[in-house]
């Protein structure tokens, strides 16, 4: 096994590798088609700066680990054209451990402009599909651009960061209050660029139930440049939806009549739905829901969801259990679609949790706490820590409320279960 010391120099290292190999300098020349005393002046250090094409050529014969090879090459290197293309390969290769250090070098060429240079790898990096190379890279020119100020660049990285890390929805919270920081920066933003951050926060504060920040950001969205049509209808929509849950109707009435105004394919099925809410909220129960009903039989798989939920909830309310085993009917339909966002994962749990209360009601206990616990495991899912807290809660008033008629110790296991897979898969 070969160890070399983190100070020695490339020709150290490629004398090294070339002992251990037991070749000799005429060996490796007619391996390479490299002049032996090339060969020989790079290992002592005489030739300052060897092209990357001869050293590529010498670490391959000898089996020279291609990060370690470059990061040696690095301290002798400084022509940024040279050190993006060597950034490029490592990261086709997704050599993670050394890519970082190469960004930063390439920054730190003397022969080109700063603004120009973090420029070039900022494109560099829109172009990763790696989000951990991404988010590695965008630190780096976060922390360049704060040392030089070129504040530009850390308002871009830093939005461009936020996006990746909204994507995981078991830390919405803490993606939430660090995506926040932007607001400090947008000054610094485009026009486009901001109306993309109060979008992405306006629908983030949504998903955590934040609605009076969500109505702020998404009308301030709405202030900046929204080129996409349907990201515009959906930033009115959420404004719309944040008004209904602020109980201002007025308000709810009048955005809707600006989201109706769009012609995708998902706006009936979503206006309907908010109609039925505001029939909901005006005590008109049998209006609204008669408003799902027809909206069910021909809904698409966006609002299925949304409508079978609202429609459980109403009849739970109106204690019409019997129609509550038709929607459930529809669960091979409901369950085939596939949910990505956030809101729909939270509606995914939120019918279990109102399954769960159907079956409560109707005394199929074991059934009901099997339901509270998926719903508990969906709203982890999205960080609904409230959400799950209360399905859990749930159930152990079940053995509060039955000590003798439930297995108590059937429930603890599956409670047990539920917090080992929680650790395992989320943690």
């Amino acid at each position: 096994m070969i160890t070399t010391k983190e100070s020695s120099s490339l020709g150290e290292l490629i004398r090294h590798y070339r002992k251990q190999a037991e070749m000799t300098l005429v060996q490796l020349e007619q391996l390479t088609n490299v002049d032996k005393a090339s060969i020989s002046r790079i290992e002592s250090g005489q030739v300052k700066r060897p092209t990357l094409v001869t050293i590529q050529k010498i670490g391959f014969v000898l089996n020279i680990p291609y990060e370690k090879m470059i990061e040696r090459y690095i301290e002798i290197e400084e022509r940024a054209e040279v050190l993006f293309a060597i950034l490029k390969k490592l990261i086709y290769l997704e050599k993670n451990y050394i890519i970082t250090k190469v960004a930063m070098k390439a920054l730190q060429s003397p022969f080109e402009d700063s603004v120009d240079l973090i420029e070039k790898l900022y494109d560099t990096v829109t172009k990763i599909d790696e989000p951990s190379i991404k988010l590695a890279l965008y630190q780096v020119i976060i922390d360049y651009s704060r040392a030089h100020g070129i504040m530009p660049y850390i308002a871009k990285a830093l939005l461009q960061t936020y996006l990746i890390e909204r994507d995981d929805f078991t830390k919405l919270r803490s993606t939430y209050a660090s995506g926040k920081g932007l607001l400090f920066f947008e000054d610094f933003l485009t026009s486009e660029e901001q109306g993309l951050m109060y979008y992405k926060l306006s629908v983030h504060a949504y998903n955590l139930c934040l609605f009076k920040e969500s109505l702020d950001m998404g009308k301030k969205a709405l202030h900046g440049t929204i080129c996409d049509t349907r990201m515009k209808a959906n930033t009115i929509f959420s404004i719309c939806n944040s008004y209904y849950h602020l109980g201002d109707y007025k308000q709810t009435k009048e955005y809707l009549a600006k989201y109706k105004k769009f012609s995708l394919p998902e706006v009936k099925d979503n206006v309907n739905g908010i109609e039925a809410m505001l029939h909901l909220a005006n005590g008109s129960h049998q209006l609204a829901i008669s408003l799902l009903q027809e909206n069910l039989r021909d809904c698409g798989d966006n609002a299925l969801l949304h409508v079978v939920n609202l429609l459980f909830t109403l009849h739970l309310k109106t204690n019409n259990l019997s129609i509550i085993d038709e929607l459930i009917q529809l669960e091979e339909k409901i369950f085939s679609i596939t949910y990505v966002t956030p809101i729909k994962k939270s509606g995914l749990a939120r019918y279990f949790r109102l399954k769960g209360d159907y079956y409560i009601l109707t005394e199929r206990t074991e059934e009901g706490i099997n339901c509270y616990l998926e719903a508990a495991s969906g709203y982890a899912k999205v960080d609904h820590i409230a959400e799950e807290s209360e399905c859990l809660r749930l159930i152990m008033n079940i053995h509060t409320q039955n000590k003798e008629a439930m297995d108590v110790f059937s429930t603890i296991k599956k409670l047990e279960t539920y917090h080992d897979y929680k650790v395992k898969t989320l943690n």
